[in-house]
């Protein structure tokens, strides 16, 4: 029988013989599923007769908790750009929203499966959406989605000369210890008690079936990038209804660091508007308002989001 602790996923570039890099993961994975149809023909019998294999679907859903290093990779592709080296800061580094997104490929390996394991390839792939979600109390964790075009079902690393590259040891981030700063920029700056917090970065991959193919061709379509925030209702907090209202912009930022290891990560989205649902409660209840918040393309940076991160020299 196969466990869930010997399921192996790793990603390299489409198409490479670069060494996979083994990703960690909370749960889930990219699967291949085919998809059958009845034709429906009257059987004289009153009995299915027959099955079609009509179309194949190859991604799927990876949770994770958040830690540096592992998935940037990952946030390179899901943004769309490269992470740009400061000229000054060899340890840091910003990526923005673009077009540029080169094919992934992942493999999954049950390694309890056989004598060597058995695995399959998920081809010609991107991650289509990236998640962060944040909790008082919680570690920092997130999920991605993979969708690709192409798959191997069965797939020999060994027969191939595949080498590997270790899962990183960087710690996960804690919510409640390495999140140095959460802010809300309107017309002042606002440090609140914020009870949970998502950002989505979404590339809105649209699935494209074609006669004469079983795996549908995947699109990219329009980057967006959303979230919700839960917050303390104080004097500075009722503002924001006001400031909705009149369609204020605000500037959200994310600021975390893993502590000793010395490693940052900095998400900055710009010309945010606010949607705010006022709270309402019980007896005993804790009223909080609840935000979310759409990032609009800023100008000056070309993109609605810019991700920096330093890293440990």
């Amino acid at each position: 029988m196969a466990s869930s602790n010997q399921y192996q996923l790793a990603v390299r570039a489409a198409g490479s013989t670069d060494p996979w890099q083994i990703l960690r993961r909370t749960d889930g994975g990219p699967g291949i599923t085919t998809n059958l149809t009845n034709p429906n023909e009257v059987d004289s019998d009153g009995q299915d007769s027959s099955m079609l294999l009509t179309s194949i679907t190859v991604g799927g859903d990876v949770s994770i908790a958040f830690s540096a290093e592992t998935y940037d990779l990952l946030i390179r592709n899901v943004m769309g750009s490269e992470w740009v080296v400061d000229g000054t800061d060899p340890t840091l580094s910003t990526i923005i929203i673009g077009q540029d997104t080169p094919k992934l490929e992942f493999l999954v390996t049950y390694q309890d499966v056989g004598a060597a394991g058995k695995s399959y390839v998920i081809k010609d792939a991107n991650v289509s959406q990236l998640q962060l979600s944040l909790s008082a109390g919680e570690i920092l964790t997130g999920s991605f989605s993979i969708v690709g075009e192409d798959y191997v079902a069965d797939y020999d690393p060994a027969a191939n000369s595949d080498t590997f590259t270790d899962e990183t040891t960087t710690k996960p981030f804690n919510c409640a210890q390495d999140v140095n700063q959460l802010t809300i920029d309107g017309q002042t700056l606002i440090d609140v008690c914020v009870n949970t917090m998502d950002v989505t970065i979404n590339r809105n991959y649209q699935e494209d079936a074609c006669i004469g193919h079983l795996v549908p061709h995947q699109f990219k379509g329009t980057a967006t990038v959303t979230g919700n925030i839960s917050l303390a209702l104080t004097e500075d907090t009722f503002s924001l209804l006001g400031q909705s209202i009149n369609e204020q912009e605000f500037t959200v930022t994310v600021d975390m660091n893993d502590g000793a290891a010395g490693n940052s990560y900095l998400f900055e989205l710009f010309r945010c508007k606010l949607g705010v649902e006022m709270p309402s409660g019980g007896r005993d209840s804790v009223l909080r308002p609840s935000i979310s918040y759409t990032a609009l393309k800023d100008p000056s940076i070309g993109s609605s989001i810019r991700v920096s991160r330093t890293l440990a020299a």
